[in-house]
């Protein structure tokens, strides 16, 4: 028996709960399929706190409220930036995941757990714990992740990626984000030490996959811990702005690479862009999803790519950025660019600004 909907949301993390929330609320008849409805993605948990009010969401969800960020330099000298006026909330995946589902329900979208099987390019397969369903929709979001498996089917391809090794620790190593640097523990990314439910969540990204346990051991001896905790490798896709649909199909979230550059925040990102993929298709134009997230974000996206590369390749630039923090100036004009509240009008000027600071003998 074949099963028809207006439009089918593969993947019921933020992006796609976000989807069916908004194409719901159209009336859009919308079919949501959740691989595990208790699976809880290995995640820090940290969202912008403006989150919240840009999408309507309940606050009482936030599980830890933080005002403090530590950037911790290869030496292991560390500034404290205040984000008092730009709040980091930090939520359980699990409880977040299922409440952003729930919102979708409440405006009529059907949520079923289940995986994709295959696409013949008119119906979709997918299995559930008891049948096997063919769906006939008008559109296709592929909200799956970085592992998507639509993606795959439609274009044979899945998005680049980089290695995470990461751990609850029951322990509270901190009350605040804290981010670490240096190639002995992260090469051309970060380490991270975030406050989560009662302890803290640990972990890295490593380009060096053969040796990311001695990296992730490296890091456990700087937070001082007197054991290795029991590490989980999971995947995180990096932005290529390589793909936004085909055909009738729309990548959102981490299915299209879209976490960004340098700070890997994905969650409010995968957000954005499934907003833009319900606009598009409530206008009848495909076409206007990439616009939208290109006039959008692609600037942001473009210069946090170009920092990272700048910043985060040798440990000695490393030192300076870290140091040009305790400058107020330049913490809150950070804090502005990676808020959003300002925008830059080319990547390459951000470059040349930074260039210019790190430059001066002061430092």
């Amino acid at each position: 028996m074949i099963k028809n909907y207006d439009i089918l949301v593969v993947g019921g993390g933020p992006a796609g709960a976000t989807a069916a929330r908004f194409l719901a609320q159209k009336k859009y008849k919308v079919l949501l399929v959740q691989k595990s409805l208790t699976f809880e993605k290995p995640c820090g948990g940290g969202v912008l706190l403006k989150t919240f009010d840009e999408f309507a969401l309940d606050k009482a969800k936030i599980a830890h409220q933080v005002n403090t960020i530590k950037f911790v330099a290869p030496s292991l000298f560390g500034v404290d930036v205040s984000l008092e006026k730009e709040p980091l909330a930090i939520v359980n995946r699990l409880e977040f995941d299922t409440y952003l589902r729930t919102l979708a329900q409440n405006e009529g979208a059907e949520v079923i757990e289940g995986y994709f099987k295959s696409y013949d390019g008119l119906l979709a397969y997918i299995k559930t714990n008891t049948s096997e369903l063919r769906i006939q929709a008008k559109y296709i979001i592929a909200a799956d992740g970085v592992n998507s498996t639509v993606r795959k089917a439609v274009t044979g391809t899945l998005p680049k990626r980089v290695l995470t090794l990461y751990a609850k620790v029951e322990q509270p190593l901190t009350a605040k984000c804290e981010f670490w640097f240096g190639r002995d523990i992260a090469q051309g990314y970060y380490a991270w030490s975030f406050i989560h439910n009662n302890g803290t969540h640990i972990g890295l990204a490593c380009e060096d996959e053969s040796n990311v346990h001695t990296y992730f051991g490296h890091f456990c001896e700087k937070l001082g811990l007197k054991y290795i905790p029991k590490a989980r490798g999971y995947y995180i896709p990096l932005w290529k702005d390589d793909l936004y649909r085909k055909d009738n199909i729309l990548f959102v979230g981490d299915a299209a690479g879209q976490v960004s550059p340098f700070t890997y925040e994905g969650i409010y990102y995968a957000m954005r862009s499934a907003r833009y993929a319900a606009e598009a298709i409530a206008d009848g134009d495909l076409d206007n999803y990439q616009q939208l997230w290109q006039k959008n974000l692609k600037k942001r996206f473009k210069a946090m790519e170009l920092l990272q590369k700048l910043l985060l390749r040798w440990d000695w630039i490393i030192e300076r950025v870290v140091k040009l923090l305790h400058n107020t100036k330049v913490h809150q004009a950070a804090l502005r660019f990676w808020s959003g509240k300002s925008t830059p009008k080319s990547a390459w000027q951000t470059i040349r600004k930074i260039i210019k600071l790190l430059s001066q003998k002061t430092l």
